[in-house]
């Protein structure tokens, strides 16, 4: 196994730093969601309001299921309850893992961490909470919708009108798409692990082996000594005779 990565008490009051740092830019989004929703929940009305007509229209809509309507065909109540449990995991093992490995982290890493817990914890404070009963409407407010296809006018089709969606939504999307570039450029970089786990057998056999061959190279050393030589004068005396 390779060793953790020891830093100074200097890198790691900076690693500390910048995970305040980026947590409170995390915290700032999250605002931005929280207040964005509200200010649309509060003064769109019913009619979308173009801001770049044909292409960009804040939209007022309620979702109760996940990103495009997936498991809308779920009953409600069950489908909320998936999609909470969903967003808690989610979050809790993005804010967990983020902690744990912060020390190791680039600012890079910081920020798709940053993006990903606060667009799953945006989304979980939704789900959670803003249900009829307590707000007068159900599921995560969606107000962002994009035409790609020639707007509102032009015939339907699967980017016309593309999809509803908030800051919450940006954030998870931008972090998951920053998390498979961040896979991808590691790969490039370090195609092969540092360090390779060799299977203990195998290092008992070669040292066996090793042992051997030495054993066998003694062994080999001894006899060439322990041979006689020959005297040149008895044979000499021989040879006369």
């Amino acid at each position: 196994m390779a060793e953790e990565k020891r830093l100074s008490p200097e890198e790691k009051a900076k690693a500390l730093k910048m995970l305040i740092i980026f947590a409170a830019a995390a915290f700032a989004l999250l605002v931005l969601d929280f207040a964005s929703k509200w200010l649309v929940q509060a003064f769109a009305g019913d009619n979308p309001i173009p801001v770049i007509p044909n292409f960009f229209y804040i939209t007022k809509s309620y979702n109760t299921a996940v990103a495009f309507s997936w498991g809308s065909s779920i009953p409600v109540v069950p489908r909320r309850i998936i999609n909470i449990t969903i967003s808690l995991v989610m979050s809790a093992g993005i804010i967990w893992y983020w902690i744990k490995n912060n020390d190791d982290f680039s600012n890079w890493d910081r920020a798709c961490a940053m993006l990903l817990a606060s667009g799953a914890i945006g989304n979980l404070i939704d789900r959670a909470f803003y249900w009829n009963a307590i707000t007068g409407f159900d599921g995560v407010i969606d107000f962002l919708q994009f035409y790609l296809g020639g707007g509102p006018g032009a015939p339907v089709n699967w980017v016309n009108p593309f999809a509803d969606f908030n800051f919450a939504d940006a954030y998870l999307t931008v972090g998951v798409v920053m998390l498979i570039v961040l896979f991808i450029v590691d790969f490039v970089k370090h195609p092969e692990p540092d360090e390779l786990e060799v299977d203990p057998r195998l290092v008992e056999e070669a040292r066996r082996q090793l042992e051997e061959e030495q054993a066998q190279a003694a062994n080999s050393e001894e006899a060439v000594e322990e041979k006689p030589t020959e005297d040149p004068v008895a044979e000499e005396g021989e040879a006369n005779e």
